[in-house]
């Protein structure tokens, strides 16, 4: 017999000022601008009639912030999760981007390029952010079964969590479109697996 089925709308949280300054944010926070919390405000009135029973976040500021918008005066528990956060970068954190380029070539060209041989001391991996962010995924969906659930991350933490459930190897990240700020993304869990919806909307059509 198939399990009724879950559905998550995984959220990326909205515009920062570090976003607008091209600022490596990772584990470092910068509050929403005025967009970002008018996308958290559009977010939540896309899903205003959706049948949300709990909503889960990363705990950086930024990602709390933006939930708090999308529910609004709706009765949903909040909780943060530490597996959502995104991906810590160490000595890159909180550096305009020429600046991190400048200070560590090699790294930031393979965070941008060559995702798989990322490594720097102090950051992550994106294979640790991959493994952590798929667990908490799949710990909520497996402790909430048959409900609808709200998830807020963040750009790298989503996009490697789609490699993932798109059977996307790390080095072909490149394939899958970078979330935009406020970007709701629907996937749906049963006995068969998990699906997310619209997936040629991730997707890069390279060489069209």
């Amino acid at each position: 017999m198939s399990q009724t089925s879950t559905t998550l709308f995984l959220v990326r949280h909205g515009q920062t000022h570090w976003n607008v300054e091209r600022r490596l944010q990772g584990h470092l926070n910068s509050p929403l601008t005025e967009t970002g919390k008018r996308q958290a405000l559009a977010a939540g009135e896309a899903l205003k009639e959706r049948p949300i029973t709990a909503a889960f976040t990363s705990p950086s500021g930024r990602a709390m912030e933006t939930a708090k918008g999308i529910i609004g005066s709706r009765n949903i528990p909040l909780a943060p999760v530490e597996g959502l956060r995104e991906i810590g970068l160490g000595p890159l954190e909180g550096l305009p981007i020429e600046e991190a380029e400048k200070r560590h070539p090699k790294a930031c060209r393979d965070f941008w390029q060559a995702p798989h041989h990322f490594s720097l001391s102090g950051a992550e991996r994106f294979s640790q952010v991959q493994g952590r962010v798929v667990n908490a995924i799949t710990a909520l969906l497996n402790t909430h079964p048959g409900e609808t659930l709200l998830v807020v991350s963040h750009a790298i933490a989503i996009k490697t969590a789609l490699a993932f459930y798109l059977k996307k190897e790390l080095s072909d990240l490149d394939d899958i479109r970078l979330p935009e700020n406020g970007r709701i993304l629907t996937l749906t869990a049963d006995d068969r697996g998990l699906t997310l919806l619209n997936p040629e909307s991730c997707l890069i059509a390279h060489g069209v």
